[in-house]
């Protein structure tokens, strides 16, 4: 089997994140250990496109271009895409404040990641996301 043929068997998951260094070391990592099926996107119009086109498991998203990022956010919660509104979510961020805090919580966003994280703390939400079942509360 090719890799290519296995990388269609993993969960696909949409990462935006315009750090090329990150995006890339994380989508080798996931490859690797056969976690996931990373579709990289560099800004949040890129994002936006393969939210409309593809269903996903989950995504991580960076909050670099936070209004948007938000926007996809809370339009995949109101249904608007092909994965289910319940997708699990988690974000990066360089800050946070407590107003951020409570958005992403209304959002239902798993977890945030503060900039600079370790890439081993990237891997292990990513498979925190595709691992649970994801229930609103």
């Amino acid at each position: 089997m090719t890799s290519w043929g296995r990388e269609t068997e993993l969960p696909p998951l949409l990462l935006l994140e315009p750090d090329g260094l990150v995006r890339g070391t994380v989508v080798a990592v996931c490859r690797d250990l056969e976690l996931a099926h990373v579709i990289p996107v560099t800004s949040s119009q890129q994002a936006l496109k393969v939210m409309r086109q593809a269903e996903l498991s989950a995504c991580v998203l960076s909050l670099s271009e936070r209004e948007l990022a938000l926007d996809i956010i809370s339009r995949l919660r109101n249904g608007e895409f092909r994965s289910p509104a319940e997708l699990p979510v988690a974000v990066t961020s360089g800050s946070a404040d407590a107003e951020l805090a409570q958005v992403l919580k209304s959002l239902c966003v798993r977890r945030m990641l503060l900039k600079p994280f370790k890439i081993r703390d990237s891997i292990i939400t990513v498979e925190s996301l595709l691992k649970s079942s994801w229930v609103f509360s």
